[in-house]
Parts: C-alpha cells; sequence; structure tokens
C-alpha cells in the first residue's frame, strides 16, 4: 500500500469584488471563485504566497512581503471565521475549507 504522508485537500478562495477586478481575475456575481489543491494541512501562508505568484498585483494589496504580514488593505477569513480569531497566517486548511478575501469597506 503507498500511502502519501501529506494527501491533497481542496480549498476554495472566494474574492470577492472590487478586489477580483484589481487583479483581473473573473468574476461570478459579485466574487471570483479559485479552486486550488494543496496539500493537507497547508498553511494559509503558503495558500497566500501561491496566489501572489499568481497574481503580482496582489503583493502590494495584501501582504507585506518585507515585515511578512498581512496589510490592513483586505480581510481574510476562513470558513466566515476571521483569521486573526484562528492561527492567522499559520492556520492550517484541510480539504473542503474556505478562504475569503474581502476589502473593509472604509469611510462613513
Amino acid at each position: 500500500e503507498n500511502i502519501r504522508e501529506n494527501p491533497l485537500a481542496k480549498v476554495r478562495i472566494e474574492v470577492m469584488s472590487p478586489l477580483a477586478e484589481t487583479l483581473g481575475i473573473e468574476l461570478k456575481r459579485e466574487s471570483a471563485v479559485l479552486d486550488r489543491q494543496i496539500e493537507a494541512g497547508a498553511t494559509v501562508r503558503q495558500v497566500i504566497n501561491g496566489l501572489l505568484d499568481e497574481y503580482p498585483r496582489l503583493v502590494n494589496i495584501i501582504f507585506d512581503v518585507k515585515a511578512q504580514k498581512l496589510t490592513e488593505k483586505v480581510n481574510i477569513f476562513i470558513n466566515g471565521r476571521n483569521l486573526e480569531l484562528e492561527n492567522g497566517l499559520a492556520t492550517e486548511l484541510n480539504d473542503g475549507d474556505a478562504l475569503t478575501l474581502v476589502t473593509p469597506i472604509v469611510g462613513g
């Protein structure tokens, strides 16, 4: 029997408009949905780094590369919970998890 150490997990990344438009990701209704296969137990940081490779424009918007931390410009939710309430970028992802990237509404 060949048991893989790291089985693959499917995660769904939902990028809400207007962030998706900024990145040039095709929208379906009010968001763009990206389905990705990752190694089970991969962290949010690893998934975000993968997105940064795909969408270089995302770099300055979402992630401060020098500081290796998220900017305040995008909120990230995992399965509907704010990432900051979980384990931040070190949060491990499992099969079926959903990440949502939202630009906070500023003003008022």
